[in-house]
């Protein structure tokens, strides 16, 4: 991997946990909501708790009501074919499968069964430089709890494999050089094999839909982060994100290109 990937310290907001118990005087037991950190899976519900299903008409015209954000020829005919035949319906469909997906992952990998009882194994988590979201969920890598680290392997990495999540790395959460290289033949293999989602050749990704019903409500205009290629250091605009793999993207907002380009050696302009 040609780029050399510096990691820096970032302001903490705080998260929204849900009360469950006392263990004792200086104990709580919490509930807090985890985003799975790096990866995107299909969305079952966008914006809010709207289903994606909603705005199939309107993302099928997409490219004609609001060309002025697509004027990207390459963009507009990488996006046309997933848009063509109800786009928000498959997206759904697809959601809910990689929601059963992560769920069967939680029986196989965490259930124990001990004295005529299931029992749950510990987890272990390892948060990202930024530790919290936009919706106050806290960042993480999730994995069964593991005496021998070397055989800790995260949910996160697992559904990459299944086909169920593509690999969505944001700066500055910058993965350690050996998990960019899991990461990446863990997505390559699933796309080439055409393993959960990647069966559909037409689905668009998880930033691809959220990016997509932006721009219809006004909230965006059209792709919006730019993206490097990490395994040529080349850094393209956001309307040029396709033309890198899936699995060797890098997404950098605006708000961070100029820490990202100092930050980054080896980083190129297209």
């Amino acid at each position: 991997m040609p780029l050399a990937l510096e990691y820096e310290s970032h302001r903490i907001q705080a998260g929204v946990a849900r009360w469950m118990d006392a263990l004792d005087g200086d104990t709580p037991e919490i509930q807090l909501t985890i985003r799975l950190l790096g990866i995107d899976a299909p969305e079952m519900h966008y914006p809010g708790t709207t289903k994606p299903s909603a705005f199939d008409r309107k993302l099928e015209r997409l490219l004609e009501t609001h060309r002025a954000h697509f004027r990207s020829r390459g963009l507009r005919e990488h996006l046309a074919p997933k848009l063509a035949d109800r786009p928000g319906t498959r997206q759904l469909l697809w959601g809910q499968r990689a929601k059963n997906a992560l769920k069967q992952l939680a029986v196989e990998r965490l259930h124990q069964r001990a004295g005529g009882q299931t029992r749950y194994r510990p987890l272990y988590l390892t948060v990202g430089e930024e530790r919290f979201d936009q919706h106050r969920r806290l960042l993480a890598y999730v994995a069964p709890e593991e005496k021998n680290p070397e055989k800790r392997r995260t949910f996160n990495l697992l559904l990459m494999e299944a086909g169920w999540a593509v690999n969505y790395i944001l700066y500055p959460n910058l993965p350690k050089p050996e998990d960019w290289e899991r990461l990446q033949k863990a997505v390559r293999q699933a796309r080439h094999e055409k393993r959960g989602f990647w069966e559909d050749e037409l689905l668009l990704l998880g930033y691809e839909f959220r990016f997509c019903v932006d721009t219809l409500l006004g909230k965006r205009t059209g792709p919006d982060k730019y993206c490097v290629d990490i395994t040529t250091g080349i850094l393209y605009k956001p309307h040029e994100y396709y033309l890198v793999e899936p699995e060797n993207r890098l997404f950098i907002p605006k708000e961070h290109l100029r820490q990202a380009r100092r930050a980054i050696k080896g980083l190129k302009t297209r």
